[in-house]
C-alpha cells in the first residue's frame, strides 16, 4: 500500500520483528507471532470500509553461520534469487503462507531450506520490482537481467539492477520497489563472511 496507513503498518511489523525474534527460535512461531501483532493492530486501525482489505507480505530469512544453506518462511512475499558464481540463476519454490493480516485461522507456515553456499548471492526483492512496466506494459525480467550480473559484489549488482529498472520504466515507478543482496564470501573470513548491500525507494503518497 501507499500513505500514512502503510507506513503505520509497516512500523508497526517492525517493532514486532524486533521484539519477537528474541523470543521465538524457529521461523513459523515468530510468523505466527507477527501474525498475532498485525491482527490486533488492524482489530485496532482498520478503516471499517477497508476491512480484510490491508495486509503485510513478509520473507523471514534465517542464514545459517556453519552451514552452506539458508532457511525461510514466505509469508505471500516473493521469492528471492539464488545467484550462484557459475553464472546461473536460480528461483526457488517456497511455500508460502498467506500474508499477515489477512485472519486466516492457525495458517500453515513453512520453512523452506535453500542451498546457499560459498560464492553464492541471495537477491531479496519486492514485487514493485517485477511489476515495474515499461512503455508497452511489459513487467521488468529481473531474473533475466541479474543472470548477466551473477558475478558482480552486491553493491554492484545493485546499481546495475537499478540503472537497467530505471531505463526500463523510463525514469518512473509505480510502486515502492526495494532489493537487498546477500553475498556468501568464497573463503569466509572470521567474523565477516557474510557481505550486505541494500538499496531501496520509496514513493509514499498521502491519502
Amino acid at each position: 500500500g501507499k500513505g500514512l496507513p502503510a507506513l503505520g503498518e509497516a512500523a508497526l511489523l517492525l517493532g514486532a520483528f524486533r521484539e519477537a525474534a528474541h523470543q521465538h527460535a524457529s521461523l513459523p512461531d515468530l510468523a505466527a507471532s507477527l501474525e498475532r501483532s498485525m491482527t490486533r493492530y488492524l482489530a485496532d486501525f482498520e478503516p471499517e470500509g477497508e476491512a480484510g482489505e490491508r495486509f503485510v507480505t513478509a520473507l523471514l530469512v534465517e542464514i545459517a553461520d556453519a552451514e552452506p544453506l539458508v532457511r525461510m518462511t514466505s509469508c505471500g512475499h516473493p521469492a528471492p534469487l539464488l545467484l550462484g558464481p557459475d553464472n546461473t540463476v536460480t528461483v526457488p519454490r517456497l511455500h508460502p503462507a498467506p500474508p499477515l493480516g489477512v485472519g486466516i485461522t492457525d495458517p500453515n507456515y513453512a520453512v523452506d531450506v535453500l542451498p546457499f553456499g560459498p560464492g553464492d548471492t541471495l537477491l531479496l526483492y519486492t514485487d514493485g520490482v517485477i511489476e515495474a512496466r515499461d512503455q508497452n506494459g511489459v513487467f521488468y525480467p529481473l531474473a533475466v537481467r541479474a543472470a548477466q550480473w551473477t558475478d558482480h559484489a552486491p553493491e554492484a549488482l545493485l546499481d546495475r539492477i537499478e540503472r537497467d529498472l530505471l531505463a526500463h520504466t523510463g525514469g518512473r515507478f509505480g510502486d515502492d520497489v526495494a532489493l537487498l543482496a546477500i553475498h556468501r564470501a568464497p573463503i569466509p573470513h572470521p567474523g565477516n563472511h557474510l557481505q550486505r548491500v541494500q538499496r531501496g525507494h520509496a514513493s509514499v503518497s498521502g491519502q
